[in-house]
């Protein structure tokens, strides 16, 4: 039998632990001090987005032209000048990329919510330049809980764009007219954000959608049922991965913006896992070859890490995907966002 210093020692242990996760329900990033031990930690440094190097790249440049033009009086001021202007544009460039960021994070489920309805569970979210085209949806209905991950095409502001418009529209059909069906719901959004692109005007519309994986958990039953497109639903029980592929299309809908989608049940257990993600892990490239991360890789990373808490998987998941992007130095090629439940 343990002894009780021992037990608390062990408790102790597990709340450290907990740390990097329980800073994030509360907006705080855990930052080691010295870069070189970031692959000995269970968290990173938050990686910098394309933008935000892009930004810091020019403004290097800049100072080092200023360096170079101190010997001509005349040069040197004139380089001053430019450098103010580009330091005003970078300014507002930021203040914009930051203030979309803002609204974005204001329409999203907070942390607080999304354990109120799954106590166990986390979300993975990095935005690949800021704001991100990719959006999460949690919403409790009586005895349903309502959740969601897409992928809109695209990242930064025009991806940011469409989840907005995709966000408004899911949110709309389960709290506003009250659809519990995913298919019915499914049905909705795709007809709508069609219709707010105009993809049935030939030549006119944007050619731009989303992929989706939607749930809705009864309670009271642990029947989950699913409707999805293009991305898979990931099931785990007793160590084995079940995975339920879309059988739906973005393209089910006919010219009168009519839709169909199918759904399908899933049989619950409890201690059963599932996650939805886009497809923003699995396509980060990295490694020493410059590969994709792949499915396969994920399915085996997910089926690896069962025997930790799903804030502890949180927090491997982003180390795992860190090290394969900085083995080659890649940057983040696009959104990431991976949601993990534990029934």
């Amino acid at each position: 039998m343990m002894s009780f210093p021992n037990l608390k020692k062990k408790k102790d242990r597990e709340l450290v632990r907990l740390i990097p996760a329980l800073l994030q329900d509360i907006d705080y990033e855990a930052y080691p001090i010295n870069p070189d031990r970031i692959k000995n930690l269970s968290y990173a440094i938050k990686p910098q987005s394309s933008i935000q190097k892009l930004l810091n790249e020019t403004r290097q440049l800049n100072d080092e032209i200023i360096i170079m033009a101190s010997s001509c009086p005349g040069l040197d001021e004139k380089a001053r000048i430019i450098n103010k202007k580009i330091e005003e544009t970078i300014s507002e460039v930021q203040g914009s990329y930051n203030y979309a960021r803002h609204i974005q994070e204001t329409y999203l489920p907070d942390n607080l919510f999304i354990r109120e309805c799954f106590p166990d569970s986390f979300v993975l979210y990095k935005p690949k330049d800021i704001v991100s085209g990719d959006f999460y949806f949690f919403s409790k209905q009586d005895h349903l809980k309502i959740f969601a991950v897409a992928d809109c095409t695209g990242h930064g502001i025009p991806g940011a764009l469409l989840s907005t418009i995709g966000y408004g529209i899911t949110d709309q059909a389960v709290n506003e007219i009250k659809l519990s069906d995913p298919s019915k719901i499914l049905q909705h959004l795709y007809s709508r954000v069609h219709r707010f692109l105009r993809l049935e005007e030939e030549g006119t519309g944007l050619q731009d959608d989303m992929d989706i994986v939607l749930c809705a958990l009864d309670v009271r039953t642990n029947i989950l049922t699913y409707s999805g497109v293009i991305n898979p639903l990931y099931h785990i029980r007793n160590g084995e991965m079940i995975i339920y592929r879309a059988k739906n299309s973005s393209g089910n809908c006919d010219e009168n913006e009519e839709c169909s989608f199918l759904s399908e049940e899933i049989h619950l257990n409890t201690g059963d896992t599932i996650y939805l993600c886009s497809d923003g892990y699995t396509d980060q490239f990295g490694g020493k070859n410059h590969k994709k991360y792949l499915s396969s890789r994920f399915i085996s990373f997910l089926l690896s890490i069962q025997e930790y808490s799903l804030p502890e998987q949180n927090d491997k998941l982003f180390e795992e995907i860190e090290k394969w992007r900085e083995e080659n130095d890649e940057e983040q090629t696009d959104d990431i966002l991976v949601i993990g439940i534990r029934i």
